[in-house]
């Protein structure tokens, strides 16, 4: 039974059905319960607000361990209160499922970036700056108001707080935004594979960032 590997301290993606593949959030786990398939999980947030996960339905819990991505059907409890902290209480409700390598970990995230387009000659232009959501090893997409073609080769440097992770990928495809969007086009990159020491600092910033929305979000 996967639902053993669940521990004090690990970190899972909750999502809710309306989230998407690649939408949800990164919280610790706080607690097992003794004798019981339930656990006490940091409560997400969104937009300095705790997320409501009463009234989302199925939920959908995934466990990021060092080679591997377990996914979990859970419910929704109770949310109260430990160490001054908003958790919510979870029951899990399968043995768990092995889905896929955790290389494959995908995060909806908004995280600024800088890049340089290299060419074929090895020149690098000017640094350009914009947006990286949909990150995963695999690829992103990358907001910009730089104009790209496909295949194009990017030096992308990730900021994740006070320090960056740095990836190489190419364009893959190209979108053009909505007038009034922040940026003009959307691009889809392929990145060569992530290394699992990048990945693992991706996947504490994402975690931090949680925390710091979750004390935000608690009234003073």
């Amino acid at each position: 039974m996967f639902v053993n590997n669940l521990k004090s301290g690990a970190r899972v993606q909750i999502q809710r059905p309306d989230d998407g593949p690649n939408g949800g959030f990164v919280c610790k786990i706080e607690l097992l319960i003794p004798d019981s398939r339930e656990i006490l999980v940091h409560a997400p947030v969104s937009q300095h607000k705790v997320v409501d996960l009463q009234n989302a339905g199925p939920l959908t819990l995934r466990l990021l361990t060092d080679n591997a991505i377990y996914v979990f059907n859970a419910t929704f409890l109770a949310k109260t209160d430990v160490d001054g902290f908003d958790v919510v209480r979870l029951r899990i409700d399968s043995d768990g499922e092995k889905i896929q390598q955790r290389s494959a970990f995908r995060f909806n995230c908004a995280i600024p970036i800088t890049f340089t387009v290299i060419y074929s000659s090895g020149q690098q232009a000017e640094r350009e700056v914009g947006m990286i959501s949909d990150l995963s090893a695999g690829g992103a997409k990358i907001f910009t108001d730089k104009s790209m073609q496909s295949g194009y080769l990017l030096n992308v440097s990730i900021q994740l707080g006070e320090e960056f992770v740095v990836a190489f990928g190419d364009v893959r495809s190209k979108t053009e935004m909505p007038e009034g969007s922040k940026f003009a086009y959307q691009y889809g990159v392929r990145f060569a594979m992530m290394p699992e020491t990048d990945q693992e600092q991706i996947i504490r910033y994402m975690y931090k960032v949680q925390r710091e929305e979750l004390k935000k979000a608690r009234p003073r």
